[in-house]
């Protein structure tokens, strides 16, 4: 039965399924839920994405490195951050999309058809430093001793090969004309001026495909089988693929709203700025869609002050704590110690 009262969106981040789900995770979803349960208190009809990015480079040797085939090894992993809503007591009105989903890989294709359609697609000689860690490409400045800061262990890579580009470049303008119509389009106000000087120096256009020869596992390019699409493009068509979009448009103007009232709210950690609150608007606005209502970004979780990392061995699983400690014990921690914005220490 539908409820009285509006339509509300949420979705958080599709975590990329190259390892097992870790605490700072369990914080954005935990995060999104109580937001979601709010709205569901208000009479409102919710809907709370989340799911898993399951393509690209990572995935795909991660895959061959433990001899499994590539379905069947995000297969395993989905299962483990799809038992979190069990786990976490997320609410039942959670959606769950995965980027291998057929249906989920139709909407990806059709997205790219009409940004190709609206011209801003093209192919192009594609030479980067490539952090396969991050899965982007990096700028000298981004770089400190000729390494990633994000993944300082991991070798940068240098890739050259034809690809297919989208034109960011032509959005800057757009975008920065974007923000000044919405001022509280990210929060918090130090992220959203992180974004506005991003665009504002200019933007380079981003690589959009990969040969597929070098790298299968990925959703093919519409009319060219010699490529698949870049994981970042694909992925981030899951937050409207979720909707039924492009076959179910009422429930995609329903949810994600109309572009004079957008609706969708994302949720997403600080290492992520870039591809939601420019890369996906410039996306949006390319394929002719309403752009997100609001992107609300978290820091990270440290523990005893350190960075999580496997390399470290002091990644924090969430079941573990459940296990220990119950799951309201856990959820209430994570909403009351933690502060929504920045970074938090879990000791």
């Amino acid at each position: 039965s539908r409820k009285m009262g509006g339509k509300f969106y949420i979705t958080q981040t599709l975590p990329y399924v190259n390892a097992d789900p870790h605490i700072g995770f369990a914080w954005e979803l935990v995060q999104a839920d109580v937001i979601a349960r709010y709205h569901r208190l208000l009479g409102e009809e919710v809907f709370f994405n989340t799911g898993t990015d399951e393509h690209g480079l990572k995935i795909y040797r991660k895959a061959l490195g433990e001899k499994k085939n590539p379905q069947a090894y995000v297969d395993e992993y989905a299962e483990k951050f799809r038992n979190l809503k069990q786990a976490l007591n997320l609410s039942e009105y959670l959606h769950f999309i995965r980027t291998t989903d057929p249906n989920h890989k139709k909407a990806a294709q059709e997205f790219w058809k009409r940004c190709e359609k609206n011209g801003d697609i093209y192919k192009g000689i594609y030479k980067t430093k490539y952090c396969v860690g991050c899965e982007l490409e990096k700028t000298d400045s981004e770089l400190e001793n000729g390494r990633c800061q994000v993944h300082p262990k991991l070798d940068i890579e240098i890739i050259e090969e034809e690809n297919y580009f989208f034109k960011f470049k032509d959005y800057g303008p757009k975008l920065l004309k974007f923000y000044e119509e919405n001022q509280n389009f990210v929060l918090p106000e130090s992220k959203f001026h992180e974004i506005k000087n991003f665009v504002g120096a200019g933007l380079n256009n981003f690589s959009v495909s990969r040969l597929k020869e070098k790298m299968p596992w990925g959703v093919p390019v519409p009319g060219d089988e010699k490529h698949v699409m870049y994981v970042w493009f694909d992925a981030l068509v899951s937050y409207i693929s979720t909707l039924g979009w492009p076959n179910n448009e009422e429930n995609f103007r329903d949810f994600w709203g109309t572009k004079e009232n957008p609706n969708g709210i994302q949720l997403a950690g600080k290492d992520q700025v870039r591809q939601q609150a420019a890369m996906w608007q410039a996306m949006l606005m390319s394929a002719g869609l309403p752009n997100s209502k609001q992107i609300i970004i978290h820091g990270f979780i440290t523990s005893n002050g350190e960075k999580m990392s496997k390399s470290l061995g002091n990644v924090i699983d969430p079941y573990e704590v459940v296990e220990k400690y119950g799951v309201d014990a856990f959820r209430y921690w994570l909403m009351r110690e933690l502060s929504t914005f920045e970074d938090g220490d879990f000791s």
